[in-house]
């Protein structure tokens, strides 16, 4: 027996790094305890590395400390981001009768919807004295408020509520959010754009950046009509406002919402339209960069929150591990950044969906879709149809627990739909984004490009509509719980890990 690789004990280290921040969340354990833990852990791998004895020994030692030791740093780790409330922090006036006065500034891109308006801002003052904290206010769409504007709130302060089924709370804290208030009073003070140059800062860029979305999506409701216009605007950059309920309702049936929530399978495709458009010309040591100035730039367009920052920096990882052949080291290095998003944040281990959706998405880009890929070497590959279609299906299939398990729903025709859909996605959003940008210079000829954009829309509207209406679409799965999810995991990785070895010894 030989020693283990040094790849095989960092992905151990990660990995009870990951699971120490998930057991944090259940079991608390004294600070002092998992210092020593981490101590020992340190003391263990030092032991294993001069002793001279077998190496099954020194292996085993090794693997102990490594997991004690990251058992041990998550669970510290979680334990340090545990928020504690003061009277300089905003939510410890949260359900108090009185009507408070807060002063601060929209911190984030407002998320306008059809009925109403979500502004995030960061407090500075409550009734005239210092506090921190952000709080999430709830209001009519009109007047309309803009990223950087600095407002004054007056309202009643309140805590994100929580049940059986859901806990909002826990939501809205992955974005450090412990407060929320509806339908208060609100006046605005001042706003970025009339701050000296030197002042604005980062505010000022990504006030322009969201105002240019803004127009962005303006523009493409000049080129489409509805629903049509809300659908191209979900697929381009990730905007559901006035996307029709039963539309949605049609998607979610058939299993095709995440084509219109920006995550690791948007910049899957984005990739896959670059190595259609430029792969047969564009020498392959150029291809990485060509897709790092891509999906920065639609990173940008869709607003550079963190959940797309995440989503992107995963999807760029799983790139340049397909063109370059090196599909298990990547997976090392997507793995460490997924720590390291983690760390910063532990919260989003288990509280943010878009995170685990990513990651599932990209692991099945990477580790999934190279297994299928001979199935699909007959299916002609313009327009990016075969690796559109590769692609979706290998993200369904690392994705599906995880949207059964979150939305208690299994979409029966979600394979078939998907199949169907799959060609004509990257097509929308290439011809869409063509019509948009040539829209802005000249509307008649956005117009006229965009009916091609149109009839694809057209397509994909119709195949959610028709799948939805079939007997047995959608079906309620709520038993299938938290075991459900690690024993297909389990499964899944088993059969990887079986393929892998099989590869490797008839090579």
């Amino acid at each position: 027996m030989s020693k283990l690789k040094k790849s095989t004990l960092t992905i151990s280290f990660l990995l009870a790094f990951l699971a120490g921040i998930a057991l944090a969340n259940f079991y608390k354990i004294p600070a002092e305890l998992l210092t020593g833990g981490i101590l020992v852990g340190i003391a263990l791998v030092i032991f294993a590395k001069v002793n001279p004895a077998d190496i099954c020994r020194v292996n085993g030692i090794l693997l102990a400390g490594l997991l004690l030791a990251g058992v041990s740093c998550g669970m510290l780790r979680f334990q340090f981001s545990i928020h504690e409330t003061n009277p300089q922090m905003l939510d410890f006036y949260n359900d108090i009768e009185e009507r408070v006065e807060l002063r601060g500034i929209i911190a984030e891109e407002p998320d306008r919807r059809m009925d109403h308006a979500k502004y995030t801002l960061a407090i500075s003052e409550r009734d005239g004295k210092k506090v921190e904290g952000r709080v999430l206010v709830k209001t009519q769409l009109l007047p309309e408020y803009f990223y950087g504007d600095e407002l004054r709130l007056r309202g009643k302060l309140q805590t994100p509520f929580e049940s059986d089924e859901f806990s909002y709370r826990d939501y809205l804290d992955r974005f450090g959010i412990r407060s929320v208030m509806y339908y208060s009073q609100i006046e605005k003070i001042s706003e970025v754009s009339v701050n000296p140059p030197l002042k604005r800062g980062v505010n000022y860029l990504f006030s322009q950046l969201f105002a240019f979305k803004k127009k962005f999506e303006e523009k493409i409701n000049q080129v489409f009509p509805e629903p049509h216009a809300s659908f191209e605007a979900g697929l381009l950059i990730g905007s559901r406002r006035g996307i029709p309920e039963k539309v949605l309702e049609n998607f979610n049936a058939t299993g095709l919402t995440h084509i219109i929530a920006i995550s690791g399978y948007n910049i899957a495709l984005v990739i896959a339209l670059i190595t259609a458009l430029f792969g047969s010309f564009v020498p392959r040591r150029f291809q990485f960069p060509l897709a790092v100035v891509f999906v920065a730039t639609f990173t940008l367009l869709v607003g550079a929150n963190p959940a797309v920052v995440r989503a992107a920096v995963m999807g760029l990882l799983a790139f340049y591990a397909l063109t370059h052949g090196r599909q298990y080291h990547a997976g090392l290095a997507i793995m460490f950044t997924a720590a390291v998003m983690i760390f910063v944040n532990p919260k989003i281990l288990l509280h943010d969906v878009s995170f685990q959706l990513s990651f599932a998405a990209v692991a099945g880009l990477l580790f999934v879709s190279p297994l299928l890929e001979k199935y699909f070497e007959k299916i002609p590959n313009k327009f990016a149809i075969r690796e559109s279609l590769l692609l979706t299906l290998s993200a369904q299939i690392t994705a599906v627990p995880l949207i059964v398990f979150y939305f208690d729903r299994l979409s029966l025709v979600s394979p078939l739909a998907n199949i169907l859909v799959a060609p004509a996605i990257p097509l929308a959003m290439l011809l869409g984004f063509i019509a948009v940008a040539i829209g802005a210079i000249y509307l008649p000829a956005g117009i006229l490009i965009g009916f091609l954009a149109y009839s694809l829309l057209s397509y994909i509207l119709w195949i959610a509509e028709w799948g939805a209406k079939l007997p047995g679409a959608s079906v309620e799965v709520g038993f299938f719980g938290i075991v459900f999810v690690v024993v297909y995991y389990l499964g899944l990785v088993g059969f990887l890990i079986w393929k892998r070895l099989s590869i490797i010894k008839h090579a």
